[in-house]
């Protein structure tokens, strides 16, 4: 069993340290592939982050690659760009796979419209600032991680934003399941749910990867066991 722990696109991979120090301590590979900072890549994004991430993964097959939060949306994709090296997905406090539709089109109408707002040079404000003031201090404590996660930020494009997600679905050999860390993401939760999928609720908060780590691993571990 190896774990591969994708970040979202709008976050650094720091946020996944501590976690794969608890995977070791259960006994389990886990590695954080690192997402191209998006200013830095040419649209179409979709492609080319799978492209990065199924690069980094490659050697580790099979793996279960966990998309936490944004990455969501790059589960399908980056599972297509690696060929088979994907034995199964865990989405995770994360937004589902929407083929053909972007990031604007599925985000709550008073968040996309403060971003917009908010949007400069054709950016939008690193992800700490889209909440109210103090509320990532409320969640992470003082410290070294929470230096580290907020050295990673940086203001996100808004054409990536607003670039809709590839045709894609999950290949039928690749299962998948789902992992909620937060009341945010409930109605995702009840999404797999719904549609049968194994699923599991953790009530801590959407960084808890981070604050609780070997609750986190553990509770990936089991959803891979059934």
């Amino acid at each position: 069993m190896r774990f591969a722990l994708l970040h979202s696109p709008l976050v650094g991979a720091s946020c996944w340290r501590p976690a794969i120090d608890a995977f070791a301590d259960l006994g389990v590979w886990a590695a954080a592939p690192r997402l191209p900072a998006l200013a830095g890549v040419s649209p179409p994004y979709f492609p080319a982050l799978a492209r990065s991430v199924a690069a980094q993964i490659a050697p580790m097959d099979p793996v279960v690659l966990v998309a936490h939060s944004g990455a969501g949306a790059l589960a399908t994709s980056v599972t297509a760009a690696a060929q088979g090296t994907v034995s199964q997905v865990i989405f995770l406090d994360a937004i589902l796979p929407n083929p053909g539709r972007c990031w604007f089109e599925t985000a709550g109408e008073a968040l996309g419209r403060t971003l917009r707002e908010a949007a400069r040079d054709g950016c939008a404000p690193p992800w700490d600032q889209w909440f109210p003031a103090g509320a990532l201090a409320a969640t992470l404590p003082e410290g070294a991680g929470r230096e580290a996660f907020l050295a990673e930020l940086t203001p996100t494009p808004m054409a990536y934003l607003e670039e809709a997600e590839p045709e894609l679905d999950l290949p039928d050999d690749v299962g998948w399941a789902y992992l909620r860390l937060s009341k945010a993401y409930e109605d995702e939760a009840a999404v797999a749910r719904a549609h049968g999928i194994a699923t599991l609720r953790l009530d801590r908060h959407h960084l808890a990867m981070m604050t609780h780590p070997a609750e986190v691993a553990a509770a990936l571990i089991n959803l891979v066991r059934g």
